[in-house]
């Protein structure tokens, strides 16, 4: 990739190369990683955020949410299913017996 830099932009880059007993080339690379170096926070994080982030990575998916309800409630099915002779049972002989 070429870059052409203005010739007073160009002048500072090689007096900065020249100082520093580098290329130019170099003096422009690691002032273009620099520009390009993702941003780092310079405020401390509150308490608040901390605590909210370290929840945060706990958290289930909601979409895992939604299965987890779906399961539930077929395993709760299921268990009214096979015990629906058992619970007819009870039921009436408590209506034979003066049980309400």
């Amino acid at each position: 990739m070429t870059i052409q830099l203005s010739p007073a932009l160009e002048k500072r880059v090689a007096r900065e190369a020249k100082a520093r007993g580098i290329a130019p080339k170099q003096v422009v690379e690691e002032a273009l990683k620099a520009y390009f170096k993702p941003p780092t926070a310079t405020r401390q994080e509150s308490s608040a955020r901390r605590e909210l982030r370290a929840l945060l990575q706990n958290k289930k998916k909601t979409a895992d949410f939604i299965a987890e309800v779906r399961r539930a409630r077929r395993a709760a099915g299921k268990l009214l299913d096979d015990n629906a002779e058992w619970i007819e049972h009870v039921s009436t002989s408590r209506t034979e017996h003066g049980s309400p």
